[in-house]
């Protein structure tokens, strides 16, 4: 496959939705033993999968001649350096659930977002659509910190749930 493609973009954003689905999955068993949280984190996983799956469709209306064309150089940046850190390397050093917590804001708050909202501003089919994707997107990012348990709402009660290692 060519380089610094469309093309490779895509490919490059659902790797990059899929090491989230992987990174939620795997703070999920690592707080196993509080039902919330896990109920929480596969929320999470459950709408990453959802992002790669729609990706994954999207890509396949892109015409081929498109797919060829250059992506953003920024972007491609962006993507790779993103998939240079593993979700396996992430939860290794995962101890309490407040490290849980920062590391899975900074995730959404990160650039993997602007290249998924890139991607949908370009090829989503309508404007409609694009609109309804982008407030997903949104409701997404900030659901962390708005839709977390209650009972683990602050640091100092975050800090209290060890990691089952």
């Amino acid at each position: 496959m060519p380089t610094n493609t469309i093309a490779e973009l895509f490919e490059l954003s659902i790797a990059l939705e899929r090491a989230a689905e992987s990174f939620y999955r795997g703070l999920g068993q690592l707080f196993a033993h509080e039902p919330e949280v896990v109920n929480f984190w596969q929320k999470y996983e459950r709408e990453e999968a959802g992002h790669a799956r729609f990706l994954e469709q999207l890509v396949t209306r892109v015409n081929e001649e498109k797919l060829r064309q250059a992506a953003p150089a920024d972007l491609l940046t962006a993507a790779r350096r993103l998939l240079q850190i593993s979700p396996e390397e992430l939860l290794a050093n995962i101890t309490n659930l407040e490290e849980a917590y920062q590391i899975a804001l900074q995730t959404e708050n990160a650039e993997t977002n602007l290249i998924f909202e890139a991607l949908i501003a370009d090829f989503a089919v309508t404007s409609q659509a694009v609109t309804f994707l982008k407030r997903q997107l949104k409701d997404h990012a900030e659901g962390i910190s708005r839709d977390f348990p209650p009972r683990f709402d602050t640091p100092a009660a975050r800090i209290a749930v060890q990691a089952d290692r």
